[in-house]
């Protein structure tokens, strides 16, 4: 039926908006009075990729950006350490908008 999935990638490795004082809004974590993905936290990962690979389908997570504003605060700004992140959990492949970027990090 499916050798694959390909999952949007918060569906693997998700991640949160901090509110600290608990007013209800979401903290501005890098301070530039906007909030955008570097204002999130990573959460831990879910269970999809490990099991999809248990059903033998490979997994390719989509979209893979590498402006700063779309990485969330554990990555710094450096697309290579979301890469490397997603990666690391044990991915097959990945979409991306920066080919280039996707392909240097895996040759890591």
């Amino acid at each position: 039926y499916a050798d694959g999935i390909g999952p949007w990638k918060p569906y693997l490795i998700s991640s949160k908006q901090v509110d600290a004082n608990n007013d209800g809004k979401a903290d501005d974590l890098n301070g530039d009075g906007a909030i955008d993905d570097r204002d999130r936290v990573l959460l831990p990962a879910s269970d999809v990729l490990k099991n999809a690979h248990a059903e033998g389908l490979f997994v390719h997570p989509y979209t893979f950006r590498s402006e700063a504003r779309r990485l969330v605060s554990d990555y710094k700004g450096d697309a290579k350490a979301e890469y490397l992140r997603f990666y690391e959990l044990g991915v097959d492949g990945v979409f991306s908008d920066f080919p280039d970027a996707a392909v240097a990090a895996r040759a890591r």
